[in-house]
């Protein structure tokens, strides 16, 4: 089990070391974010691996949306910080027993953010495309 930190995020602030951002307003609360936004938490950790992990962990723990239940506020739900690193350590309490297994997730789940990478790309060029051939049609 790892030893992280948590602070929130301040645009002035320089974080150094491996680290990543969870969002922590809105109804995507808890999604693990590579780059900052206004309204996200900063998790430092003590190495590359650990961070690696760690990202893997709460991202999955945002897509079987286990953060919703902490989810608080009737106008804009957030999620408390207490309530945030209570739920990553259960998590990290059960999967610190299956290395393996974190290994072959986060492994299927880094070849389907390729995938997903591919098919926005294909997409951005098949909307090219009907632009070219609308404008096409237009100018004869």
């Amino acid at each position: 089990m790892s030893n992280f930190k948590m602070i929130t995020y301040r645009p002035e602030g320089v974080y150094k070391g491996p680290h990543f951002f969870i969002l922590n307003k809105g109804l995507n609360s808890g999604k693990p974010l590579k780059k900052p936004c206004p309204n996200c938490f900063v998790i430092s950790c003590n190495s590359e691996s650990e961070k690696e992990s760690l990202y893997w962990i709460v991202y999955s723990l945002h897509q079987g949306k286990q953060f919703q239940i902490a989810l608080v506020g009737s106008v804009i739900p957030f999620i408390r910080k207490s309530d945030l690193i209570k739920i990553i350590a259960d998590a990290q309490k059960v999967t610190s027993h299956k290395p393996e297994a974190i290994k072959r997730t986060v492994s299927s789940l880094l070849q389907l953010e390729q995938q997903e990478e591919n098919y926005k790309r294909i997409q951005n060029t098949l909307k090219q495309l009907r632009q070219v051939l609308v404008h096409q049609l237009i100018k004869q």
